[in-house]
């Protein structure tokens, strides 16, 4: 079973959305009492009104939301959603769902719109105030100034009013906790209320706090093995390493086109990195007491543009779009940028018969010297981007309050995770190992349940990174993999073990701007972003000169780069120092 798991493990990246159509939804009505006043965050005033609710009498109070119709995608194609678990009632993880919330009185209405629709729909359904009708809402898709706009016009109602009001402990709890106090600090706003709930995962390796999955630059090291040469340990080690693959052919194609694929118009290359670099036009810089900065304005920036032009112009260098989209199929792929654990790639090259099978090996190298390489991670709170809410005209407040309190429960979490044991994950040398099915003739077998991200937020709560980390060692030994197969594992272990030298992969450490922050912000990164990646791609490809550098900076600087970084800062303080 252990071998079955592990080859089942590749499965796991091809999620996907289904078609579904809005409306598709069954009656299961009821309603609750009205929520109670609060002052602010943490202070709850007495109720004025007692309601009993339907749960007292044994009925069930039925929430109705809208969401998105997530999926999962197995072999040729096949795909299953949460409309099939919803509807068809073979799955036994969303029995087990309807069953935990029928205990506490509440059952679930679903309208599930396909997800490549579910942005058009959802702006459509807040502009006409369709949305009155739910009770919880998924309205991940919209930008920060329209969700602070439904604030503003009263279309949602505060959700910490209701957990501060409702809970029954579980989530009050978890609020208690740094991790939590972390997560309200992110998604209040200015009044020092909660408007919406995000996904929110914190990690942890073997039981210690401060873990987080990053993102490295990962080299061949089938390729390495056959030129008889070591992970790169230096630029010029890589430089030659990456002509070498050339000459010697080693995907056995005939022609000299082994090249490093990468999104190079941004900074986010992991290569950057090395050079001490920040991930975005703006972020913030770990190495110098978290102060947002840009990378433009950094000491090794030429010299990081310097190195890849030089890749660029010996064609060992090529940009990751829709032109180059079938690299990594023909085996044609020396080195990418991506998380440190996944092995989604490898399965999808296809290699020469009798070759090793194809393995990227992450690694840093120190490209200044005295300049310690940094890394992307996940910060070790890590809230996401999406957001639930519920509508003003809601009097479901009770019952959403249990739905709440089920996510961060123990069962609610492994439910969502691992699932139901012997049926969607299994228990090996004390690991809980998720079971894939490519087949879906166990619907049940696709990681975390269908309902993440979609009807509820995500939540990974003390999420044990070990196991993925060690599946990679037995996913390369599955395939036969003879050298460094432990790279993946000793790349992110790096990561635990060196903290110090970690750089956020994302803006989400920054608090909920206000509506003067989010109006001006978009004002300025639209044609900032522009002309940045525009720069960087026409300095690295040749087509602009590092002789006009001060020219550049002063357009950057115009375009509004200093008063991003300001609004940016002040964002952080915000969230940071309450």
């Amino acid at each position: 079973m252990k071998k079955k798991i592990l080859l089942m493990l590749i499965s796991a990246v091809f999620m996907a959305s289904s078609v579904v159509g809005c409306g598709d939804s069954t009656d299961m009505g009821g309603q609750t009492s009205e929520v109670q006043e609060q002052s602010d965050a943490g202070e709850v005033k007495e109720s004025t009104t007692e309601t009993e609710s339907p749960a007292d009498n044994g009925e069930l109070e039925t929430v109705k939301i809208l969401a998105l119709n997530k999926g999962y995608t197995g072999a040729n194609g096949r795909q299953i959603t949460l409309k099939d678990w919803y509807t068809e009632g073979n799955s036994q993880r969303w029995n087990k769902l309807t069953d935990d919330l029928a205990e506490k009185g509440v059952k679930l209405e679903l309208d599930l719109i396909e997800a490549d629709q579910y942005q058009t729909n959802i702006q459509t359904m807040v502009a006409s105030g369709e949305i009155s009708k739910y009770d919880w809402v998924c309205i991940s898709p919209l930008d920060i100034k329209t969700r602070l706009n439904l604030v503003k016009s009263g279309q949602i109602q505060s959700v910490s009013d209701i957990w501060n009001e409702y809970s029954e402990g579980s989530f009050r709890d978890f609020l208690e906790t740094e991790g939590g106090k972390y997560l309200f600090d992110h998604i209040k706003l200015d009044d020092g209320k909660a408007y919406w709930l995000s996904d929110f995962g914190t990690m942890t390796y073997e039981g210690k706090q401060g873990a987080g999955f990053g993102l490295g630059f990962q080299i061949r090291q089938d390729w390495l093995d056959a030129v008889e040469r070591e992970v790169p340990k230096t630029l010029d080690d890589l430089y030659d390493t990456l002509i070498d693959f050339r000459k010697k052919d080693v995907n056995q194609n005939g022609e000299e086109d082994e090249v490093i694929r990468i999104a190079f118009q941004r900074f986010d290359t992991d290569i950057a990195q090395w050079f001490g670099l920040g991930t975005g036009i703006t972020f913030i810089n770990s190495q110098d007491d978290n102060k947002v900065t840009s990378p433009w304005y950094q000491e090794n920036v030429q010299d990081y543009i310097q190195f890849m032009q030089k890749l660029y112009a010996d064609g060992l260098l090529v940009m990751e779009d829709s032109q180059t989209a079938d690299y990594m199929m023909e085996n044609r792929v020396a080195g990418v940028s991506t998380w440190g654990t996944e092995m989604w790639l490898e399965p999808s090259i296809t290699i020469p018969e009798g070759a090793e099978y194809p393995w990227y090996a992450p690694f840093r190298l120190e490209a200044i010297e005295d300049q310690a390489p940094l890394f992307r991670r996940q910060n070790e709170y890590n809230p996401g981007n999406g957001a639930w809410v519920v509508p003003a005209n809601s009097t479901k407040q009770e019952a959403i309050a249990k739905i709440i309190d089920w996510l961060v429960s123990d069962e609610g979490i492994l439910l969502t995770e691992n699932g139901i044991e012997g049926v969607s994950y299994e228990v090996v040398d004390g690991q809980k190992n998720n079971i894939f099915d490519s087949t879906l003739e166990n619907p049940d077998a696709v990681g975390a349940a269908l309902w993440t991200s979609s009807i509820f937020p995500w939540f990974e709560l003390n999420k044990d990174i070990s196991g993925e980390m060690k599946n990679t060692i037995a996913f390369a030994e599955e395939n036969g993999v003879k050298n460094n197969k432990e790279a993946k594992f000793n790349y992110t272990l790096s990561m635990v073990e060196d903290a110090d030298h970690m750089v956020f992969h994302d803006m989400t450490a920054l608090a909920v701007p206000t509506i003067e922050e989010a109006d001006r912000s978009a004002e300025i990164e639209s044609d900032l972003n522009t002309y940045s990646e525009e720069l960087l791609t026409k300095l690295i490809t040749g087509k602009s000169s590092l002789d006009d550098w001060d020219m550049y900076i002063s357009d950057l600087q115009e375009l509004g780069l200093d008063e991003l970084i300001e609004i940016n800062q002040a964002r952080y303080d915000r969230a940071f120092n309450n």
